[in-house]
């Protein structure tokens, strides 16, 4: 895989932070950043196409919760049952 240069800035702390991980692992603070970019981008990834996904379903006329209920749900005490699906109109 083709490398390249990216420069950014961190907070001194977090960098210091970076440093000692990668001591640890015997490892460059430059490779552990590239791992945790790597993560993060795979995982917004990921998170995109299971948003379109749902959205497809939605345009199909998959059955779905209002967005309401589901602010209720997570609001309300823990014993509160999910809310159910309901067919699209």
């Amino acid at each position: 895989m083709a490398m390249t240069s990216f420069t950014t800035r961190i907070d001194a702390d977090l960098k210091a932070e970076l440093e000692q991980i990668a001591r640890f692992e015997d490892r460059s603070a430059s490779y552990m950043a590239n791992q945790a970019i790597r993560a993060m981008v795979e995982e917004r990834r990921a998170t995109r196409k299971l948003v379109q996904t749902g959205l497809d379903l939605v345009e199909q006329g998959a059955p779905s919760i209002p967005a309401s209920e589901i602010h209720d749900w997570f609001m309300a005490d823990d014993d509160r049952p999910f809310p159910a699906a309901r067919p699209a109109l």
